[in-house]
Protein backbone atom coordinates (compact mmCIF):
# COMPACT_ATOMS: atom_id res chain seq x y z
CA UNK A 1 0.00 0.00 0.00
CA UNK A 2 2.74 2.38 1.04
CA UNK A 3 4.32 1.78 -2.73
CA UNK A 4 0.95 2.72 -4.19
CA UNK A 5 0.44 5.63 -2.44
CA UNK A 6 4.16 7.15 -3.00
CA UNK A 7 4.01 5.94 -6.58
CA UNK A 8 0.55 7.67 -6.94
CA UNK A 9 1.99 11.00 -5.20
CA UNK A 10 5.34 11.02 -7.28
CA UNK A 11 2.81 10.58 -10.43
CA UNK A 12 0.84 13.22 -9.47
CA UNK A 13 3.93 15.46 -8.46
CA UNK A 14 5.40 14.64 -12.12
CA UNK A 15 1.90 15.48 -13.46
CA UNK A 16 2.15 19.05 -11.54
CA UNK A 17 5.68 20.09 -12.51
CA UNK A 18 4.17 19.02 -16.29
CA UNK A 19 1.09 21.22 -16.41
CA UNK A 20 2.54 24.21 -14.36
CA UNK A 21 4.15 25.95 -16.95
CA UNK A 22 1.08 25.99 -18.91
CA UNK A 23 -1.76 26.89 -16.50
CA UNK A 24 0.55 29.40 -15.53
CA UNK A 25 0.94 31.04 -18.81
CA UNK A 26 -2.73 31.08 -19.23
CA UNK A 27 -3.47 33.50 -16.27
CA UNK A 28 -0.83 35.45 -17.36
CA UNK A 29 -1.07 38.26 -16.55
CA UNK A 30 -2.64 38.68 -13.41
CA UNK A 31 -1.12 41.60 -11.72
CA UNK A 32 0.83 44.44 -13.24
CA UNK A 33 4.09 44.43 -14.94
CA UNK A 34 7.01 45.97 -14.22
CA UNK A 35 8.92 47.62 -17.00
CA UNK A 36 11.99 48.77 -16.29
CA UNK A 37 13.69 51.48 -18.25
CA UNK A 38 17.35 51.48 -17.79
CA UNK A 39 18.10 55.55 -18.94
CA UNK A 40 16.71 58.73 -17.18
CA UNK A 41 12.93 60.03 -17.85
CA UNK A 42 12.78 62.46 -20.86
CA UNK A 43 14.65 61.00 -23.35
CA UNK A 44 13.79 59.11 -26.26
CA UNK A 45 14.10 55.01 -24.22
CA UNK A 46 11.74 56.81 -22.24
CA UNK A 47 9.08 58.35 -24.11
CA UNK A 48 8.49 55.34 -26.11
CA UNK A 49 8.40 53.25 -23.31
CA UNK A 50 5.62 55.31 -21.94
CA UNK A 51 3.91 54.50 -24.75
CA UNK A 52 4.56 51.12 -25.29
CA UNK A 53 3.29 50.70 -21.52
CA UNK A 54 0.08 52.61 -21.97
CA UNK A 55 -0.83 50.47 -24.89
CA UNK A 56 0.34 47.47 -23.96
CA UNK A 57 -2.19 47.79 -20.18
CA UNK A 58 -4.57 48.26 -22.80
CA UNK A 59 -4.06 44.95 -24.60
CA UNK A 60 -2.71 42.63 -21.71
CA UNK A 61 -5.67 43.67 -19.41
CA UNK A 62 -3.30 44.76 -16.55
CA UNK A 63 -0.78 47.94 -15.60
CA UNK A 64 2.16 48.12 -17.02
CA UNK A 65 4.11 50.72 -14.73
CA UNK A 66 7.58 52.27 -16.08
CA UNK A 67 10.49 52.12 -13.72
CA UNK A 68 13.66 54.67 -15.18
CA UNK A 69 16.65 52.79 -13.10
CA UNK A 70 19.54 54.82 -14.81
CA UNK A 71 22.86 54.39 -14.35
CA UNK A 72 26.32 52.85 -15.52
CA UNK A 73 25.23 53.89 -19.51
CA UNK A 74 22.12 51.50 -18.73
CA UNK A 75 23.50 48.36 -16.95
CA UNK A 76 22.37 49.07 -13.29
CA UNK A 77 18.61 48.84 -14.26
CA UNK A 78 19.69 45.91 -16.71
CA UNK A 79 21.53 43.77 -14.40
CA UNK A 80 18.36 44.16 -12.16
CA UNK A 81 16.14 42.73 -14.35
CA UNK A 82 18.63 39.85 -15.44
CA UNK A 83 18.68 38.99 -11.62
CA UNK A 84 14.68 39.12 -11.57
CA UNK A 85 12.33 36.22 -11.28
CA UNK A 86 11.60 35.01 -14.65
CA UNK A 87 7.78 35.01 -14.66
CA UNK A 88 7.14 37.83 -16.99
CA UNK A 89 6.23 40.44 -14.42
CA UNK A 90 9.62 42.09 -14.85
CA UNK A 91 10.33 43.25 -18.57
CA UNK A 92 12.65 45.51 -19.42
CA UNK A 93 13.63 47.99 -22.39
CA UNK A 94 16.41 46.49 -23.86
CA UNK A 95 18.89 48.82 -26.54
CA UNK A 96 22.17 48.22 -28.83
CA UNK A 97 23.84 49.76 -26.13
CA UNK A 98 23.18 47.29 -23.20
CA UNK A 99 22.53 44.13 -24.84
CA UNK A 100 25.82 45.03 -27.57
CA UNK A 101 28.02 47.52 -27.57
CA UNK A 102 27.86 47.87 -23.25
CA UNK A 103 30.09 43.41 -23.76
CA UNK A 104 33.19 45.82 -25.52
CA UNK A 105 32.59 49.16 -23.58
CA UNK A 106 32.85 47.76 -20.07
CA UNK A 107 36.11 45.08 -18.78
CA UNK A 108 34.05 43.90 -15.50
CA UNK A 109 30.20 43.50 -16.36
CA UNK A 110 28.30 41.83 -13.56
CA UNK A 111 26.11 40.09 -16.07
CA UNK A 112 26.23 39.00 -19.82
CA UNK A 113 22.48 40.24 -21.35
CA UNK A 114 22.36 38.66 -24.56
CA UNK A 115 22.76 35.16 -21.90
CA UNK A 116 20.93 36.97 -18.85
CA UNK A 117 18.04 38.03 -20.61
CA UNK A 118 15.85 36.62 -23.49
CA UNK A 119 14.36 38.46 -26.18
CA UNK A 120 10.92 38.78 -26.56
CA UNK A 121 10.20 41.39 -29.60
CA UNK A 122 11.78 44.09 -30.91
CA UNK A 123 10.41 47.62 -30.80
CA UNK A 124 12.50 50.61 -33.61
CA UNK A 125 15.36 50.79 -35.43
CA UNK A 126 16.80 54.94 -35.35
CA UNK A 127 20.09 56.12 -36.96
CA UNK A 128 21.81 59.38 -36.32
CA UNK A 129 22.15 62.24 -38.88
CA UNK A 130 25.20 63.64 -39.54
CA UNK A 131 25.08 67.74 -39.23
CA UNK A 132 26.31 70.64 -39.51
CA UNK A 133 25.97 74.32 -38.92
CA UNK A 134 24.79 76.03 -41.90
CA UNK A 135 27.84 78.42 -41.96
CA UNK A 136 30.44 75.93 -42.27
CA UNK A 137 31.43 75.69 -45.96
CA UNK A 138 30.50 71.72 -46.06
CA UNK A 139 27.49 71.40 -48.30
CA UNK A 140 27.53 67.85 -48.44
CA UNK A 141 29.23 64.72 -46.80
CA UNK A 142 31.93 64.80 -49.82
CA UNK A 143 32.98 68.23 -49.04
CA UNK A 144 33.25 66.87 -45.39
CA UNK A 145 35.71 64.22 -46.05
CA UNK A 146 37.67 65.62 -48.58
CA UNK A 147 38.21 68.72 -46.20
CA UNK A 148 39.10 66.03 -43.33
CA UNK A 149 41.74 64.45 -45.57
CA UNK A 150 43.69 67.59 -46.71
CA UNK A 151 44.03 68.53 -43.31
CA UNK A 152 43.70 65.51 -40.84
CA UNK A 153 42.45 66.10 -36.97
CA UNK A 154 41.49 69.63 -37.75
CA UNK A 155 37.78 69.00 -38.04
CA UNK A 156 35.98 68.03 -34.63
CA UNK A 157 32.79 66.45 -33.65
CA UNK A 158 30.41 66.75 -30.36
CA UNK A 159 29.03 63.59 -29.16
CA UNK A 160 26.81 62.83 -26.01
CA UNK A 161 29.76 61.03 -24.63
CA UNK A 162 32.08 58.49 -25.00
CA UNK A 163 30.69 55.40 -26.49
CA UNK A 164 27.97 56.34 -26.98
CA UNK A 165 25.97 56.26 -30.83
CA UNK A 166 26.43 59.48 -31.24
CA UNK A 167 30.27 58.61 -31.24
CA UNK A 168 30.63 55.65 -32.28
CA UNK A 169 28.83 56.96 -35.88
CA UNK A 170 31.47 59.22 -35.65
CA UNK A 171 34.43 56.22 -35.73
CA UNK A 172 32.35 54.45 -38.19
CA UNK A 173 32.43 57.07 -40.58
CA UNK A 174 36.15 57.23 -39.62
CA UNK A 175 36.91 54.27 -40.77
CA UNK A 176 34.75 53.87 -43.44
CA UNK A 177 35.84 57.31 -45.02
CA UNK A 178 39.75 56.53 -43.86
CA UNK A 179 39.68 60.28 -42.58
CA UNK A 180 40.91 61.20 -38.71
CA UNK A 181 38.46 63.90 -36.96
CA UNK A 182 38.87 65.01 -33.19
CA UNK A 183 36.49 63.88 -30.95
CA UNK A 184 34.93 66.38 -28.14
CA UNK A 185 32.67 64.52 -25.70
CA UNK A 186 30.10 66.03 -24.01
CA UNK A 187 27.83 65.32 -21.05
CA UNK A 188 24.66 64.51 -23.11
CA UNK A 189 23.28 65.31 -26.77
CA UNK A 190 21.63 68.35 -25.67
CA UNK A 191 24.86 70.39 -24.77
CA UNK A 192 26.66 68.83 -27.80
CA UNK A 193 24.25 70.19 -30.02
CA UNK A 194 24.16 73.54 -28.59
CA UNK A 195 27.52 73.99 -29.43
CA UNK A 196 27.16 72.73 -32.85
CA UNK A 197 24.93 75.72 -33.32
CA UNK A 198 27.18 78.03 -31.66
CA UNK A 199 29.84 77.28 -34.27
CA UNK A 200 32.03 75.99 -31.43
CA UNK A 201 32.32 72.86 -33.44
CA UNK A 202 31.67 72.01 -36.79
CA UNK A 203 30.06 68.58 -36.88
CA UNK A 204 27.70 66.45 -34.72
CA UNK A 205 25.69 62.81 -35.01
CA UNK A 206 22.59 63.28 -33.89
CA UNK A 207 18.58 62.03 -33.53
CA UNK A 208 16.25 63.30 -35.93
CA UNK A 209 13.47 64.30 -33.40
CA UNK A 210 16.55 66.62 -32.13
CA UNK A 211 18.02 68.11 -35.16
CA UNK A 212 14.46 68.24 -37.35
CA UNK A 213 13.74 71.80 -35.79
CA UNK A 214 16.92 73.08 -35.88
CA UNK A 215 17.15 71.97 -40.08
CA UNK A 216 13.46 73.30 -40.89
CA UNK A 217 14.93 76.69 -38.97
CA UNK A 218 17.71 76.99 -41.38
CA UNK A 219 20.16 76.84 -38.39
CA UNK A 220 21.24 73.24 -39.24
CA UNK A 221 22.08 71.56 -42.45
CA UNK A 222 21.80 67.48 -42.81
CA UNK A 223 24.92 66.14 -44.88
CA UNK A 224 24.15 62.23 -44.21
CA UNK A 225 22.01 59.19 -42.51
CA UNK A 226 23.90 56.93 -40.36
CA UNK A 227 21.45 54.56 -41.33
CA UNK A 228 20.81 52.12 -44.54
CA UNK A 229 17.62 53.88 -45.11
CA UNK A 230 16.01 57.09 -45.91
CA UNK A 231 14.06 59.14 -43.97
CA UNK A 232 10.33 60.38 -44.75
CA UNK A 233 10.81 63.24 -42.92
CA UNK A 234 13.99 64.27 -44.36
CA UNK A 235 13.68 63.58 -48.00
CA UNK A 236 16.75 65.10 -49.05
CA UNK A 237 19.22 63.63 -47.03
CA UNK A 238 21.21 60.84 -48.20
CA UNK A 239 22.20 57.80 -46.32
CA UNK A 240 26.28 57.00 -45.92
CA UNK A 241 25.55 54.37 -48.60
CA UNK A 242 24.19 56.81 -50.89
CA UNK A 243 27.24 59.17 -50.55
CA UNK A 244 29.49 55.89 -51.19
CA UNK A 245 30.83 54.94 -47.83
CA UNK A 246 28.36 52.01 -46.92
CA UNK A 247 30.63 50.72 -44.49
CA UNK A 248 30.11 53.85 -42.22
CA UNK A 249 26.25 52.74 -41.76
CA UNK A 250 25.18 52.23 -38.37
CA UNK A 251 21.90 52.49 -36.63
CA UNK A 252 20.63 51.92 -33.33
CA UNK A 253 17.51 49.45 -32.14
CA UNK A 254 15.86 48.79 -29.61
CA UNK A 255 13.19 45.81 -28.00
CA UNK A 256 11.88 44.26 -24.47
CA UNK A 257 13.78 41.50 -23.02
CA UNK A 258 12.72 39.24 -19.75
CA UNK A 259 14.98 37.71 -17.77
CA UNK A 260 16.31 33.87 -18.92
CA UNK A 261 14.31 31.38 -17.86
CA UNK A 262 11.12 33.23 -18.55
CA UNK A 263 8.27 30.45 -19.94
CA UNK A 264 7.87 30.52 -23.78
CA UNK A 265 3.87 30.64 -23.13
CA UNK A 266 5.03 33.71 -21.46
CA UNK A 267 7.16 35.18 -24.04
CA UNK A 268 4.44 34.34 -26.27
CA UNK A 269 2.13 36.36 -24.87
CA UNK A 270 4.31 39.57 -24.51
CA UNK A 271 5.40 39.11 -28.28
CA UNK A 272 2.15 39.02 -29.49
CA UNK A 273 0.28 42.08 -27.61
CA UNK A 274 3.65 44.07 -28.53
CA UNK A 275 3.43 43.52 -31.81
CA UNK A 276 -0.11 44.53 -31.67
CA UNK A 277 0.72 47.64 -30.52
CA UNK A 278 3.83 48.41 -32.92
CA UNK A 279 1.52 47.77 -35.67
CA UNK A 280 -1.09 49.96 -34.90
CA UNK A 281 -1.24 53.13 -37.51
CA UNK A 282 -0.97 55.88 -34.37
CA UNK A 283 2.06 53.73 -33.43
CA UNK A 284 3.72 53.81 -36.51
CA UNK A 285 2.90 57.44 -37.72
CA UNK A 286 4.42 58.83 -34.26
CA UNK A 287 7.59 56.74 -34.60
CA UNK A 288 8.04 57.71 -38.02
CA UNK A 289 7.50 61.27 -37.24
CA UNK A 290 10.74 61.63 -35.02
CA UNK A 291 12.75 58.88 -37.66
CA UNK A 292 12.18 55.56 -36.31
CA UNK A 293 11.66 52.75 -38.31
CA UNK A 294 10.22 49.34 -37.26
CA UNK A 295 11.39 46.48 -36.71
CA UNK A 296 9.42 42.79 -37.08
CA UNK A 297 11.22 40.40 -35.15
CA UNK A 298 10.27 38.53 -31.98
CA UNK A 299 11.33 35.97 -29.94
CA UNK A 300 14.19 33.62 -31.09
CA UNK A 301 14.39 35.20 -34.50
CA UNK A 302 14.94 38.88 -32.48
CA UNK A 303 17.32 36.97 -30.20
CA UNK A 304 19.93 35.51 -33.11
CA UNK A 305 19.75 39.34 -34.62
CA UNK A 306 20.85 40.84 -30.74
CA UNK A 307 23.44 37.65 -30.48
CA UNK A 308 24.83 38.95 -33.94
CA UNK A 309 24.91 42.62 -33.11
CA UNK A 310 27.35 41.66 -30.29
CA UNK A 311 30.29 41.41 -32.83
CA UNK A 312 29.01 44.30 -34.89
CA UNK A 313 29.04 46.36 -32.44
CA UNK A 314 32.36 45.34 -30.43
CA UNK A 315 33.89 46.00 -34.07
CA UNK A 316 32.53 49.28 -33.82
CA UNK A 317 33.92 49.83 -30.22
CA UNK A 318 37.50 49.00 -31.18
CA UNK A 319 37.94 51.17 -33.83
CA UNK A 320 36.25 53.73 -31.71
CA UNK A 321 38.85 53.27 -29.18
CA UNK A 322 36.20 53.87 -26.12
CA UNK A 323 36.37 52.71 -23.07
CA UNK A 324 34.00 52.81 -19.88
CA UNK A 325 34.78 51.51 -16.46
Amino acid sequence: MKALIKAVVSAALASSVFVAPQAFAQEYPNRSITLVVPFAAGGISDSQSRQLAQRLSQGLGQPVVVVNQPGASGMIGTEAVARAAPDGYTIIYGTHGTLAANLALFSDLRVNPPKDLRAVHSLFKQSTVLVTNVDTPYKRLEDLIQAAKRDPGRINYASAGSGTQTHLAAAKLESAADISLTHIPYKGAGPALMDVLGGVVDITFSYSEAVMPQIQAGKLRALALAGENRLDILPGVPTMGDEGYPDAALEGWSGIFVPAGTPDEVVARLAAAIEDVTETPEVLEEMARIGSLPMRLSDRRFQAFVEEEVGRWKEVVEQSGARLE
